[in-house]
């Protein structure tokens, strides 16, 4: 949009960077409201990325750099706390499994993301004019996913916390081990 470079567009994305390394602060101290937080942080995504849909080649810069800090702090806001709401929710052996799921979420998504952005830059004669309803649309899916975090989609029932933990005793000398079997009980 501004015909920068690439070198200079480089330069100019790096707020991306210090967003993101504010709100993981603030993400740690408010780490006992994971809903909270990352509904904050989806909705500042979604919000930073509807203001940038406004942004032109003739928008100054530093408009373009608070949308930009909108976005990164969303995101440094909600990733944490998806990625410890994940791995916490499964039993310590397992952890690295939560982490590659995690991964594999954040993954597809982008992927889901730069499959719309595509689609619908594709409806448009050039980049100029089709970047701005692209942003709009995925500012739109990121809002609609941050009501769902926020009203409960998916929560779990009373007393489902967590997934079921394996449980396995120690047999005494000369015991055969039992099997193990899955508890009730779950995991915060």
């Amino acid at each position: 949009m501004k015909g920068y470079g690439a070198a200079v567009t480089g330069v100019a994305i790096m707020p991306l960077v210090f967003g993101m390394a504010v709100a993981q602060k603030l993400a740690t101290r408010w780490a006992g409201h994971p809903r909270a937080v990352v509904g904050a942080g989806l909705a500042l995504i979604g919000l930073g990325l509807l203001g940038a849909s406004t942004a032109g080649a003739g928008t100054p810069y530093a408009v373009f750099v608070c949308w930009l800090l909108v976005i990164s702090a969303g995101a440094g806001l909600s990733m944490p706390a998806l990625t410890i709401g994940v791995v916490t929710s499964l039993p310590a052996h397992q952890a690295g499994l939560g982490s590659g799921l995690g991964t594999t979420a954040r993954e597809t998504g982008a992927a889901l993301g730069v499959a719309v952005t595509g689609t619908v830059l594709s409806a448009h004669a050039d980049l100029l004019h089709g970047l701005g309803p692209a942003l709009r649309t995925v500012g739109v899916v990121v809002l609609a996913a941050t009501a769902l975090v926020i009203t409960g989609y998916g929560r779990r029932p009373e007393g489902a916390r967590g997934t079921a933990r394996a449980t396995h005793r120690i047999p005494a000398d000369g015991e055969r081990p039992a099997p193990l079997r899955r508890d009730a009980e779950r995991l915060p």
